[in-house]
């Protein structure tokens, strides 16, 4: 299984943090690779997100469940594959730091079934990816991340060179007449 965490601050009361959290479709659309998302109940909803796996990209549609909701400060949820073979969870904490509200999240994921042994070692870099950018785009969402611009930016430019890097690859399969996996 791999897991990681991340924090940020934002200059936000944590009314105004809860206010945006506590409705799912705000933290499904801050996820990279975000398509759409659709909520059933209080506390499940589906996510679609398109997503890069080294030189694949593939869309996946994510059941997403909140296991508790514990206003203003808490959320646990788990998340399962509907048609990929993994599951994992999360956790959100907010703390206030007077004017503003220290934020905590975790996440975690783990492949299953017969290609597991090969695909996880593919997970924890994707996870790390996943929560550097779904941490900048939180941090947007709340008006800006103090003191982790820089710190949570420093993605942006890899991604940019892992775009480059698979269009090039791309160029080279058809150039070469073999074909490429998406």
């Amino acid at each position: 299984m791999a897991d990681t965490q991340r924090e940020l601050k934002v200059a936000q009361t944590m009314d105004h943090v809860w206010d945006f959290v506590s409705d799912m479709g705000n933290w499904a659309s801050q996820m990279p690779g975000y398509v759409s998302h659709e909520t059933s109940t209080e506390n499940d909803s589906v996510w679609t997100l398109n997503v890069d796996i080294g030189p694949f990209q593939r869309e996946i549609v994510v059941d997403v469940h909140v296991v508790r909701w514990a206003s203003p400060s808490q959320v646990d949820f788990e998340v399962k594959g509907r048609y990929e073979p993994f599951s994992g969870g999360g956790a959100f904490r907010a703390e206030p730091s007077g004017e503003t509200t220290e934020i905590m999240l975790a996440f975690n994921a783990e492949p299953s079934g017969s290609m597991a042994k090969m695909i996880t070692p593919l997970v924890g870099p994707v996870l790390e990816r996943l929560a550097n950018q779904f941490t900048f785009n939180l941090g947007n969402a709340l008006g800006g991340a103090l003191g982790t611009d820089e710190e949570a930016s420093g993605h942006l430019m890899p991604n940019f060179l892992k775009r480059f890097t698979q269009r090039l690859i791309a160029i080279i399969c058809k150039l070469t007449g073999r074909g490429r996996q998406s």
